[in-house]
């Protein structure tokens, strides 16, 4: 082949080996966007509502200045169980049924308060004195005896009678040992002395070796005693008893019926 067929053949041929650099991916073509005008901004997404604030924790309550309720005081008063006591009620004594007593081993359930014994004439305590049933219903019956012998010593009415211990938790004659005394248990009572209505007055200490009248009428007083209560200890019992007539009722013997007399 002649150079002038040559050159025209190697242009082509250098052509045809030339290829043009690939691209490294499609054009993207703008997609069309709906909306109005051609809009081409996307919609801005809306902004976040703003969060509630937590509520404020309450302020700590101050101390009511009213007390709260007496739960007690809200609950049914709880009944407390007493026995009646018949001199009491038939008028044979005065005075009024008290709270129970509670001292340890001392105590009385239906204690009485009296303050004049006797249906009567009564005798008027000058201070109320307390007792169990038992010594009520025998004082009662006690103060026909102590009348009479005021109006056979004195020929004169009792006025007032003034006594000694009545419920008290001790020892027999306030000793710090031996047994416990039946005043622990309203079942005693001292007799100190009596004034009359014609104004006179008699004392245990100075009347039981006094002069005739007041000998006869303590005498009188302390054997009437004898046969009603089972414990009574005068002057002639012991130095304890120089200044106060013991009267109670408590239990001697196997069977509770023997009686100490001094």
């Amino acid at each position: 082949m002649t150079d002038f067929l040559r050159l025209p053949l190697a242009f082509t041929a250098a052509f045809c080996l030339f290829t043009p650099p690939a691209l490294a991916g499609p054009i993207p073509v703008p997609q069309t966007r709906s909306g109005t005008e051609g809009e081409t901004r996307q919609k801005k997404e809306p902004a976040p509502a703003p969060q509630e604030k937590p509520p404020a924790p309450p302020n700590p309550e101050k101390p009511s200045d009213t007390p709260p309720p007496d739960d007690k005081a809200a609950k049914k008063e709880e009944r407390v169980y007493q026995t009646a006591c018949p001199a009491l009620m038939k008028g044979e004594v005065q005075g009024k049924i008290v709270a129970p007593l509670s001292d340890g081993i001392c105590g009385e359930q239906s204690p009485l308060s009296l303050t004049a014994i006797g249906k009567d004439n009564p005798l008027r305590f000058t201070a109320p004195v307390t007792t169990n049933c038992a010594m009520a219903a025998t004082l009662a019956e006690w103060a026909g005896h102590v009348r009479a012998a005021a109006l056979k010593s004195f020929n004169a009415e009792i006025e007032t009678v003034s006594t000694g211990s009545d419920y008290q938790c001790r020892k027999v004659n306030n000793g710090s040992a031996g047994r416990t005394s039946e005043h622990a248990f309203a079942n005693a009572l001292d007799i100190m002395s009596f004034r009359l209505k014609n104004g006179r007055a008699t004392e245990l200490a100075t009347g039981w070796d006094g002069d005739p009248q007041e000998k006869e009428f303590w005498r009188a007083v302390h054997k009437a005693s004898c046969g009603l209560f089972m414990t009574v200890i005068g002057p002639d019992g012991d130095a304890a008893h120089k200044t106060n007539l013991h009267l109670d009722q408590g239990c001697h013997g196997s069977n509770c019926t023997s009686r100490i007399c001094q």
